[in-house]
């Protein structure tokens, strides 16, 4: 079976021709629908889907780049090869949880641990969709409420019901009574045809409001898992962008 990064062009490697993104995702089909709309003619992205969380992420993005000899060995510990034409990131939430608080400082860590081997972050706290809603709206990170994703699953609802341009479809979807975006949107079919469209051209408000977000937590020096509501997913869509000029 062709590995993710191994496409082929003439027998040549895919990264042996074209800059490739390798990304790690928890999620298995919003994150990696969404990373994937940025895919162009400059460069290749490669998502590897429901890679697990934290720590457990790290290891298995570690595992399955020294398969693949993309990892080497200095002093006893492995770092990413710089010369392979490739970026690795890894992209996970807090996902916070009051009766499981070991995870704050295991999310901490698990992004030290990722940067430690050469891996790029592009963690959101509290939940990959607070980078979404940042599409659509300011986040005041003075309210308390946004700490957690519940908070965002509610203004993702409230701002779908509002959309316009609807087929009959769509609107039984978006209409139904008990609609709740978490439930509702974030299926392969449903995020790919109701929300990613209303996320083209947004990408660039959406870099600005994460990173006010960013700048109002990197004044202090709390760990990460005390930086909420923030998002660090504006770094892996710079770097798209960059890549695409």
């Amino acid at each position: 079976m062709t590995k993710p990064w191994e496409l082929k062009v003439d027998d040549t490697r895919l990264f042996d021709t074209k800059f490739t993104f390798i990304i790690f995702c928890e999620d298995k089909s919003s994150e990696p629908l969404y990373f994937e709309s940025f895919r162009n003619d400059n460069f290749e992205i490669r998502t590897i889907k429901g890679s697990k969380q934290h720590h457990n992420q790290v290891d298995y993005a570690s595992d399955y780049c020294k398969k693949n000899d993309l990892l080497e060995q200095i002093e006893g510990k492995y770092f990413l090869k710089f010369d392979v034409g490739i970026q690795v990131w890894c992209v996970f939430d807090r996902d916070f949880n009051p009766n499981e608080s070991f995870k704050d400082f295991s999310f901490t860590d698990s992004i030290n641990t990722a940067i430690e081997r050469g891996f790029k972050t592009a963690w959101s706290n509290d939940a990959f969709e607070l980078w979404i809603l940042l599409h659509f709206e300011e986040v005041d990170f003075n309210d308390i409420s946004y700490k957690l994703r519940t908070k965002y699953y509610e203004r993702l609802t409230e701002i779908c019901k509002k959309f316009d341009s609807l087929n009959n479809k769509e609107k039984r979807i978006i209409e139904f009574p008990n609609f709740y975006y978490k439930e509702d949107l974030k299926s392969i079919d449903r995020f790919k045809d109701l929300i990613l469209p209303r996320l083209k051209n947004k990408h660039l408000i959406a870099i600005e409001r994460a990173k006010k977000l960013e700048n109002f937590h990197d004044i202090s020096t709390k760990p990460h898992h005390e930086k909420s509501p923030c998002t660090m997913v504006h770094i892996l869509i710079e770097e798209f962008l960059r890549f695409s000029k």
